[in-house]
């Protein structure tokens, strides 16, 4: 009999660590649906123009376009960095109660093109490695063409089937009084195979309104800058349109 016991023990014993692997799996590597980005890319994007002001030259400005969680085509340019946190939250997923916080430096090189490179960190900072990231202009805007740039996101596949490809195009209008940024392209990966689009406005040199598609739902959103027109600092308050409010700051400078 205690052959027997000890056998049920041994098969429980083991069918809890195989349990408790494949629940620590869901956690971290969870195969989300097609049509759902992984937790890690559904807030705030690490590209050009996220949370980030910038004006068709390539450097930050209160008065140029601002996405949320699509890129903008205005490349920064060399001498280019920036620092930014925001939190936010996880798609559809009550097993998930922590917070879905995102963490991106990035840095610019060269003028014409312009290489835009950034890691973005996710909440688990220590366990998690970083998505790599990188926006190529192909050419800047002019008053008879709009600027164009290629990008990947998550170059290493940190996230199975969100690499993303994109080509991403952007071009300023005049309405009325008022200036607005039309951003336009296409996405592989996280982007979910399909369009994305977005339009800013600045409504003063220190705020901004974005409205957006990022391939899987509608985001809006504000973004402030303390310091006016050129401040290196700004906060963001938005709204993702599937998974709620999202919150955070930036710092961007020109060295």
């Amino acid at each position: 009999m205690s052959g027997v016991l000890r056998r049920v023990c041994s098969l429980s014993a083991a069918m809890a660590v195989l349990l408790c692997n494949e629940a620590a799996a869901r956690y971290h590597h969870r195969p989300w649906p097609d049509d759902v980005p992984s937790p890690q890319y559904v807030n705030v994007a690490p590209l050009p123009g996220a949370g980030i002001a910038i004006n068709e030259r390539g450097d930050p400005d209160g008065l140029g376009a601002f996405q949320i969680n699509i890129p903008v085509a205005y490349t920064p340019r060399g001498g280019y960095v920036s620092l930014s946190a925001y939190k936010g939250n996880h798609p559809n997923d009550p097993g998930l109660e922590t917070d879905n916080g995102t963490g991106v430096f990035a840095l610019a090189f060269g003028n014409n093109p312009s290489l835009y490179a950034s890691a973005m960190q996710v909440s688990s900072i220590m366990s998690e490695s970083k998505a790599l990231n990188f926006q190529l202009s192909v050419m800047r805007e002019t008053p008879a063409h709009p600027a164009l740039a290629i990008g990947i996101q998550d170059l290493l596949e940190k996230e199975a089937r969100m690499q993303s490809l994109y080509f991403i195009a952007t071009k300023r209008f005049q309405f009325v009084d008022r200036q607005l940024f039309a951003t336009v392209g296409y996405g592989g990966g996280r982007f979910l195979d399909g369009p994305i689009a977005g339009v800013s406005t600045p409504l003063s040199e220190s705020t901004n309104f974005a409205l957006e598609w990022d391939g899987y739902q509608i985001n809006s959103g504000l973004g402030w800058r303390p310091g006016g027109r050129r401040g290196w600092l700004t906060l963001l308050g938005a709204y993702n349109g599937k998974t709620g409010w999202l919150f955070g700051g930036a710092v961007a400078f020109k060295l």
